[in-house]
């Protein structure tokens, strides 16, 4: 399938109605692959917005940090509480002494900033530089803190979004199987994944799109069981109704048979 294709179809899995068409036109591994290329270009473009966040960031980081009662980039500083900078992925202020990681994403600590590599396993850590302190320094030292950061953050992101959209994929295929049995409606398992890989697509653009701006646990899944459930009363309908004609058919030729 062509590159342009995929974006149509990209498009067409924001709208339930054409669940059924796809789902006849495309074969399972075809649509395993084109959740694929939809996860990839929605990342892409949160990689974008999140740069393009970290320039409107630079400000709030700076009201994050006058929390601290001094705080130079030569490691000399101190705050009455710890400072948490960003949940997901947590990043954190650890005033400790030969303070680690420790579950963050990213730490600010006296020696440095430690941050957790690209790769599944181990961590890097950078010492302070000596400039100024930070409390009086300008929007571009945090910006430069922010887009230092963007590898790191994007990755762990992008890797827990990943995670999460395929389990939720296998779960509520899964669902869309079993649960219109409960109405006598036929639903193949092929066509009970496909209809979750195609409603995933709402839950990915809203937990990527919105990251760098704005999180919730609750909307993608929200959307996404919303979406599944539209295409299984959809697809699930018309299937029982293509499964109804084949059986009057059916009937219609045994009758002629006994005729003749």
């Amino acid at each position: 399938m062509r590159f342009t294709q995929r974006i149509v179809t990209l498009l067409k899995s924001l709208n339930p109605d054409s669940y059924a068409k796809l789902c006849s036109e495309m074969k399972l591994g075809d649509v395993i692959k084109q959740f694929l290329f939809t996860y990839i270009i929605l990342f892409a473009l949160m990689l974008i917005l999140l740069v393009s966040a970290a320039f409107v960031g630079a400000p709030a980081l700076q009201q994050k940090l006058a929390s601290f009662d001094s705080f130079t980039l030569g490691g000399n500083f101190s705050a009455s509480a710890p400072v948490t900078l960003l949940t997901h992925p947590k990043v954190t202020i650890n005033l400790q002494e030969n303070a680690t990681l420790d579950g963050s994403t990213v730490a600010f600590t006296k020696q440095g900033i430690s941050w957790k590599r690209w790769l599944l396993f181990g961590s890097a850590s950078r010492p302070w530089s000596s400039l100024t302190d930070v409390k009086t320094a300008g929007n571009g030292v945090y910006l430069a803190l922010l887009v230092f950061l963007v590898p790191s953050i994007a990755f762990w992101a992008g890797l827990g979004f990943f995670a999460l959209s395929a389990i939720l994929v296998l779960l509520f295929g899964l669902l869309a199987w079993l649960v219109p049995r409960l109405w006598r409606v036929r639903l193949s398992v092929a066509n009970a994944y496909k209809i979750a890989i195609f409603a995933s697509t709402v839950m990915m653009a809203v937990q990527l799109l919105l990251f760098p701006f704005w999180r919730s646990w609750w909307l993608g899944p929200l959307l996404y069981a919303l979406f599944l459930a539209i295409g299984v009363a959809l697809v699930g309908e018309r299937e029982y109704a293509l499964h109804e004609r084949k059986k009057a058919r059916r009937k219609d030729s045994a009758l002629r048979g006994r005729k003749l």
